[in-house]
């Protein structure tokens, strides 16, 4: 049992991470704050399974590790990764369903924060304790999953509704697992005669709920599916009007690139231009080259890199550097 829940304690946190990497690079290509979102909640989420690590390595052995005070401040730590990722979502829909009212936005955070805190007062060594603790998380969700039905009834877009139906799979998923949430931890927390191989997991690693990682597997799922999505159409797709910084990028690049396919220096100039947006007549003008001599380079550059046409050599640019 300890064997596999380490395991799968290691491919939560592996994949938690790797998805906080793809949403923030689908942001840093897209500039969709909604990818920003994503990538700062699931790495809060990271943090928070890793909390389960703490007993090992802070009070193993010691005779505190029961103490009222070190849970509290245990639980303290939980409190700040749990209103990371859950505030994190909750903006994330909010940017989804296109929510402009600050107040919305905040409120609902704040909350949570107060709520989550109260919680701790409840005594953290009972079943009641932990349960108060962690079901603060699963009401959170159930507002989220409450106001965006809202939302999509008093839409009388009916291109707005199309749009929003489109995540009714995750929707519904969200209600399923997050009652399953609720119904194991009541079991584990408050149910001292509660068996079962669940309960036997449970035991191993008391401060995870595996109805909460399988929704988190979902989101995952679908924030690196949508990741992965905008990064494909930014290669399918790459920029044709560089900004200040990937004009130096591509300037420091260019000479490399510009050895593997042995483009010549002129080439290199033309090409460049390319990579700017340019097209063959601004080139001859700020070059001072005759447009027939322009396409001749450019003619060129295609059959030296292999290229078909102006937007696979750009493509095939930024993929080499």
């Amino acid at each position: 049992m300890a064997f596999f829940v380490l395991h799968f304690t290691f491919f939560m946190l592996l994949s938690s991470i790797l998805t906080s990497a793809s949403c923030l690079s689908a942001y840093l290509v897209s500039r969709r704050r909604l990818f920003l979102l994503a990538a700062i909640g699931f790495c809060f989420y990271f943090f928070d399974i890793a909390w389960v690590f703490q007993d090992s390595f802070v009070s193993a052995g010691r005779p505190w590790r029961l103490d009222t005070v070190y849970l509290t401040v245990r639980s303290a730590a939980t409190v700040v990764s749990g209103v990371g990722f859950i505030s994190s979502f909750w903006l994330l829909v909010c940017d989804y369903l296109a929510v402009k009212s600050r107040p919305v936005k905040a409120v609902p955070c704040g909350i949570f924060l107060v709520v989550s805190i109260l919680s701790l007062f409840f005594p953290p060594t009972t079943g009641l304790g932990r349960f108060a603790f962690y079901t603060t998380r699963a009401v959170f969700l159930f507002w989220i999953l409450i106001y965006s039905a809202i939302r999509y009834l008093r839409t009388a877009s009916t291109e707005e509704r199309t749009r929003m139906r489109r995540g009714i799979r995750i929707y519904l998923v969200a209600w399923l697992l997050g009652i399953s949430v609720v119904v194991e931890d009541a079991f584990y927390f408050l149910d001292p005669n509660a068996g079962g191989i669940l309960m036997e997991l449970r035991a191993v690693a008391p401060e995870r709920n595996y109805s909460e990682n399988a929704l988190m597997i979902c989101c995952m799922a679908a924030a690196c599916k949508s990741a992965f999505k905008a990064l494909s159409l930014r290669f399918d797709n790459p920029p044709t009007k560089a900004t200040e910084p990937q004009e130096a990028f591509a300037a420091e690049h260019l000479p490399h690139f510009g050895r593997r396919f042995h483009l010549s220096p002129r080439e290199l100039d033309v090409l460049s231009l390319v990579i700017a947006g340019k097209d063959n007549q601004n080139i001859a003008s700020e070059l001072q080259l005759s447009p027939s001599t322009v396409k001749v380079h450019m003619h060129n550059i295609l059959k030296k890199t292999g290229c078909s046409d102006r937007r696979k050599l750009i493509q095939e640019f930024w993929k080499e550097t």
